[in-house]
């Protein structure tokens, strides 16, 4: 539900800029990425000063996330400067770090703009979503649902049998929103656009090759994660995510996202770099 991905969002203070997160989905086979780096975003907010707005991460997977344990987010306040402010986190579980990242935060500057224009694609209203497609075909996991749940709507533009996949080039397009409306807090929609961010990426280097992470003599993991924010979005408002993949070689995979407002507007640029081997 999405009442629900807002409100692991919100996480419990520790003191000491120390913070507890619970999970999406409890009885997931391990903790979805994106969970790990959109509370990253949100512990490192709550140091830093309303007026600073992140504009990037820096993340590696250390380990996955036991989906029965809470994680626990430390703040290390680096550098706050006149114009930014870094901060270290750690994500840990039983002590233990399943994800190290950086973030920086800025104050608002328009000194110079430009931008590659949005593809021209088909619109979200004429494609079925993937919570559809997945009740039709009848592949639900009702335990793991990152595109196919009831929090977010994701409707890709050419859509893909992963039981089934065919090759065709390391491209994939794909509108995403949240299910509804969410309150008017520009921090966190970015949090929710991180959330976002990690779905769909590795799928563009797998496809490649006409392979699925649900074959499983694939290993298929993130193993580091970035993501640079270059102006305000709403998440309950329809944002294209275009990923490229850029290499895949020594048992990795690269892959370049970008995500777009309705209007045009680019937003934020990802770069994903995971595991993509035989085991």
């Amino acid at each position: 539900m999405l009442q629900q991905l807002v409100d692991i969002l919100s996480l419990e203070s520790l003191g000491e800029d120390r913070f507890r997160g619970r999970n999406m989905h409890p009885r997931g086979f391990r903790i979805y990425g994106g969970q790990v780096l959109a509370q990253a975003v949100s512990a490192a907010q709550q140091t830093v000063a309303a007026q600073r707005v992140i504009h990037s991460q820096h993340a590696y997977f250390l380990r996955p996330g036991d989906c029965a344990e809470p994680v626990t987010y430390e703040v290390e306040r680096a550098r706050d400067g006149g114009s930014f402010s870094s901060r270290r986190v750690v994500a840990l579980q039983k002590e233990r770090p399943i994800l190290v990242c950086t973030l920086s935060f800025q104050t608002g500057d328009d000194s110079f703009d430009f931008q590659e224009p949005i593809p021209d694609v088909t619109p979200p209203e004429d494609l079925p979503s993937e919570r559809q497609r997945a009740l039709e075909s009848g592949t639900l996991d009702e335990d793991f649902m990152i595109t196919t749940g009831e929090d977010l709507d994701v409707r890709m533009v050419r859509p893909i049998d992963w039981e089934n996949p065919q090759q065709s080039d390391g491209e994939l397009l794909n509108w995403m929103k949240t299910t509804g409306p969410v309150a008017d807090d520009p921090a966190l929609h970015l949090q929710l656009l991180t959330y976002m961010s990690d779905t769909m990426v590795l799928d563009a280097g797998l496809i490649q090759h006409g392979r699925s992470w649900t074959q499983g003599e694939l290993q298929v993991a993130s193993l580091d994660h970035a993501i640079w924010f270059h102006a305000p979005c709403r998440a309950d408002e329809w944002l294209l995510h275009t990923a490229n993949l850029e290499r895949n070689s020594g048992g990795r995979t690269l892959v370049r996202g970008r995500f777009y407002t309705r209007s045009g507007l680019h937003v934020a640029t990802v770069m994903q770099q995971g595991l993509m081997r035989k085991r």
